[in-house]
């Protein structure tokens, strides 16, 4: 692979190839899109107002112009439980997926995404997938998913 790809085992046939999370400092990261004349593509000023103001660094389009890298503070992200990390990915995600794009989320300085929202933009009905890295570089699409549940008593 080159090197500017990252391979994230992923629930999703096939394996999705993810680009390489940016490693500069904020300030020397791309710009998000933005146009004076017409609407930008991908749009995500309102959701990032109402969704994650505080925790979005910043977002762009990566180069090959597939995928929309969220780059998070990782303070704010740590303290978000799965079910919000998950919330604010689906909402993102949903937008980019609008556009014909995949996001993805990064830390500053981090090389593998801490999750991610994709999709087979091939198939019909799209197939669309999350894919969140926990805590420890575990994700619970991994985890052994035999719930044992109590019986029930009458």
């Amino acid at each position: 692979l080159p090197s500017s790809l990252f391979l994230l085992s992923a629930t999703a046939t096939p394996k999705i190839i993810f680009p390489t999370c940016p490693r500069n400092e904020i300030s020397k990261l791309p710009q998000p899109p933005l146009s004076q004349t017409q609407p930008s593509i991908p749009s995500l000023w309102l959701t990032q107002d109402f969704f994650g103001e505080e925790l979005i660094y910043t977002w762009f389009v990566d180069s090959d112009d597939i995928w929309v890298m969220l780059v998070v503070r990782k303070l704010i992200w740590d303290k978000k439980g799965y079910l919000e990390r998950y919330k604010f990915i689906n909402h993102f995600g949903n937008v980019a997926r609008e556009y014909g794009y995949n996001l993805q989320v990064c830390e500053p300085r981090n090389k593998k995404p801490i999750a991610a929202y994709f999709c087979d933009f091939e198939t019909a009905p799209l197939n669309c997938n999350v894919e969140i890295d926990y805590r420890f570089g575990r994700s619970l699409f991994r985890s052994p998913k035999g719930f044992t549940f109590p019986p029930t008593v009458e």
